[in-house]
């Protein structure tokens, strides 16, 4: 559930010019990663219309120790080992950012009880 108040991470990720898939992959697996961590409320990679536009990422938390402590997992520790981030770069990374926000506001579709939509 998204609330006011939640530790955001917004980042954006530039692939070299003919690594598009390599980009796309390591996003995915960075979506992979962030989904299956506790106290997250909220991840979204959004792929880019023109390959020289960059992945935009977010996830939402449901406080700034649940990142950190996602940070220092094992599988992240060796995902964003110097070693790791440096391959992603000589790969298929030509430029990444990175921000922390807060949820200002936040508004999504109420689900709906499929039985009750089909009566």
């Amino acid at each position: 559930m998204l609330e006011s108040g939640q530790f955001t991470l917004y980042a954006t990720f530039l692939a070299h010019e003919g690594k598009y898939a390599e980009m796309e992959a390591i996003c995915r697996e960075t979506l992979a990663l962030t989904i299956a961590a506790s106290g997250v409320t909220l991840a979204i990679c959004l792929e880019p219309p023109k390959p020289e536009k960059p992945f935009v990422f977010m996830s939402v938390w449901e406080s700034k120790d649940d990142f950190q402590t996602f940070l220092k997992s094992p599988p992240m520790q060796l995902f964003h080992s110097k070693t790791a981030v440096q391959q992603m770069f000589d790969t298929a990374m030509k430029d990444a950012t990175a921000d922390f926000y807060t949820v200002m506001d936040a508004w999504v579709t109420p689900p709906t009880n499929f039985q009750e939509t089909i009566k």
